[in-house]
């Protein structure tokens, strides 16, 4: 074997929050020959300090750093590597794989397209002159003053290796798995699209890392994988597998198409531990013409009707998208109100970024898109939709955010949109437009925002009184102290007395107890009971 020219190599992975593991740097780790290079590897956020980070790089004796480039930290990498003195800078991830001339910065000297778990030793291989260039794969390189790039190969999957051990804190991080690589769909706006033909590693491989996962105590444990249910008989493997291996603590999060989930794997995840599984499923719009034009096939009533059937067992993430094709803001309004009205766990409102090499990048000239000049290249307008109507979007995800996603209000929620049927999108608007008003969202305390909440939407409803109950209700079962009392009390000693001896009989409660750590309120004759002892919840119906 050839002496190595460059042995000390450092795998750099700066993420968006501490939950979230460098996988991509773990990939090259796991599957770059350690006892031919000396690899070492830091992982960051994207919060830290940027003089820290690369004081530690130049600090470190690798002569190659390698960065993994995403859409969230791709401004930080920039300013990185211009500040690193006698580095070679390798990058790879997403906004390298499709955004080459912007980013051969001063010290980048070659950027991996895609997948690098074959691509980066062979990459290494040529710096230490023991193949040519050309034999790399999946790379760009610049030569007399060009860009070239070599030629595009996939892994093999069955020789790609995984080492879960290396995110280290299975209880506070995500523990990333794959069981496939590649999406099926051809969306418009996703990089995944790119990625063809769908490829998928061993079974027992899948299954051995979920075991090992179980075994850790992972709490939540997530598919990588884009297409998770486009293959029945595969998914309803490894449902059955997880079920049957069930430690009782862990939960496991999949990508899913909704409309395409067969009646006998809905059959297995609802035999499966209540909120075991978490969904995540994308709706991005109910609007068949912009379904069409972002090359998304998707029949909403059957999305609808398998979310309504696995809905009480497992939690559903759903997600939408503002600033698409032929989606103006009334449209949009009912894609939300559409979505909305499905009553999931999550509603993720996001507007459109611009991806390099996607299709929407590569024709927004047809549509008039106007684009942030920085990451995340987030959408400011299209000949669809104004950046005032995007702009009240954005006011209504700030909203669903904090009243509906952060579950305070379960119970208020559920009286206003589905008891109600208040317009979810409009109510939410005119809520956010009052608060801000008063102050930034971010800066209530709880109690402020339940009486700001209350005075706000009860202007929309005829019965305040019976509003104000329901609100009362979710307040008070937030915190597991009795908390800050914002309204009048009304009942007096003698009706809480006559009470309090109900729900004793009714409960057998401790009297005594309930005088120390309970809380009582009252609608018309229904009375509500919280135990701040026990955290217990208790209504009775009572008539003076």
């Amino acid at each position: 074997m050839n002496q190595s020219i460059y042995k000390d190599i450092l795998l750099i992975g700066i993420n968006s929050k501490y939950i979230h593991p460098a996988m991509g740097i773990f990939q090259l780790y796991t599957n770059t020959d350690k006892e031919k290079y000396n690899l070492d590897y830091f992982e960051f956020t994207i919060k830290d300090n940027i003089t820290d980070i690369i004081n530690t790089i130049n600090n470190h004796q690798a002569e190659i750093i390698v960065l993994s480039c995403y859409i969230w930290n791709i401004e930080i990498i920039k300013e990185i590597v211009t500040k690193l003195i006698n580095k070679i800078v390798i990058l790879g991830g997403p906004e390298a794989s499709f955004n080459p001339q912007l980013l051969f910065l001063d010290n980048v000297y070659y950027l991996i397209k895609g997948e690098g778990e074959e691509a980066f030793p062979e990459l290494l291989s040529y710096l230490n002159k023991e193949i040519t260039i050309e034999q790399v794969s999946n790379l760009y390189y610049k030569q007399d003053q060009q860009i070239k790039y070599t030629y595009s190969k996939h892994p093999d999957l069955n020789h790609v290796k995984h080492d879960l051990c290396l995110i280290k804190d299975f209880k506070n991080r995500i523990a990333y798995v794959e069981s496939s690589r590649g999406c099926f769909y051809t969306c418009s706006y996703c990089l995944a699209a790119t990625e063809k033909p769908v490829r998928f590693f061993p079974l027992e491989e899948v299954k051995h890392n979920i075991l090992f996962l179980l075994e850790n105590n992972a709490k939540v444990i997530k598919f990588l994988d884009r297409s998770f249910n486009i293959k029945k008989e595969y998914i309803n493997d490894i449902l059955l597998f997880i079920k049957a291996h069930d430690n009782n603590y862990s939960t496991f999060q999949f990508e899913v198409n909704g409309d395409n989930l067969h009646q006998d794997t809905i059959d297995i995840i609802n035999s499966m531990r209540k909120k075991m599984i978490r969904l995540e499923i994308g709706i991005q719009t109910t609007n068949p013409i912009t379904s069409k034009a972002i090359l998304r096939h998707q029949d909403f009533n059957k999305l609808r009707e398998n979310i309504l059937k696995i809905r009480d067992n497992v939690v559903i993430h759903t997600d939408l998208i503002a600033g698409l094709p032929f989606e103006d803001y009334e449209s949009f309004k009912k894609s939300f109100n559409d979505t909305f009205l499905l009553f999931t766990e999550e509603l993720q409102l996001g507007t459109l970024k611009e991806l390099k090499g996607t299709y929407i990048s590569k024709t927004k000239a047809e549509h008039d898109y106007l684009f942030t000049d920085v990451a995340p290249f987030e959408v400011v307008s299209n000949k669809y939709i104004t950046k005032e109507e995007l702009d009240r979007i954005k006011l209504v995800e700030k909203a669903v955010d904090k009243f509906y996603n952060y579950r305070y209000f379960n119970n208020t929620i559920i009286y206003l949109f589905d008891e109600l049927k208040l317009n979810p999108f409009d109510t939410f608007l005119y809520l956010m437009k009052k608060i801000e008003t008063i102050k930034p969202l971010k800066d209530f305390q709880f109690d402020e925002l339940a009486k700001t909440f209350y005075e706000i939407i009860s202007n929309l409803v005829d019965n305040q009184q019976k509003l104000l109950f329901i609100i009362k209700e979710d307040y008070l079962t937030k915190n597991k102290i009795k908390p800050k009392i914002w309204w009048q009390q009304t009942i007096t000693r003698e009706e809480r007395r006559n009470v309090y001896l109900l729900f004793k009989e009714q409960y057998n409660l401790n009297i005594d107890e309930l005088y120390k750590y309970g809380h009582l309120e009252k609608y018309n004759n229904q009375y509500l009971l919280i135990n701040y002892k026990t955290f217990n919840k208790y209504k009775i119906k009572y008539s003076l």
